[in-house]
């Protein structure tokens, strides 16, 4: 048996380190890469956002127990604050909110006597929306689904 096969050399002790060290830099780079692509994806979900706009859900539940009942959610999904919001619920229905935040989300009821079709919001900054109500989904063992 050879001795210099029991020791190991200097270039081999040398290789195995820039294999080591190779891969740290293989993980450094990768790690880089995707927090890099990360704060891209987040710089550009901002810049996407618009200035001014509301999202309106109009909804119509109708129970066997309760009997119907209206709910109208105003969300204001721009990135600046929304002022003068008019909600057009039917005839001499009509409610006002002086401003929405970024985010904030407000709702709204018709009074009992009011017919509803349709709902109308409007807004400074040009925000007119118009929408007709929507049924949630019924299912046995969901709640608000009756029997």
């Amino acid at each position: 048996m050879k001795v210099s096969n029991l020791y190991p050399t200097l270039h081999n002790i040398e290789n195995e380190y820039l294999v080591v060290l190779k891969r740290q830099y293989l993980y450094i780079a990768a790690t880089s890469v995707v927090a890099v692509m990360l704060i891209l994806y987040f710089m550009n979900q901002n810049i996407n956002k618009v200035p001014f706009g509301l999202e309106v859900d109009a909804t119509k539940d109708s129970t066997d127990m309760a009997g119907t009942h209206y709910r109208i959610k105003v969300t204001n999904i721009g990135i600046n604050p929304v002022s003068n919001i008019s909600v057009y619920l039917g005839q001499n229905d009509i409610q006002h909110l002086n401003s929405l935040a970024p985010h904030q989300i407000w709702f709204f009821y018709p009074r009992p006597d009011t017919y509803v079709s349709t709902v109308e919001v409007s807004a400074d900054n040009g925000i007119n929306i118009s929408t007709d109500f929507r049924s949630p989904f019924k299912g046995l063992g969901l709640p608000g689904s009756g029997r």
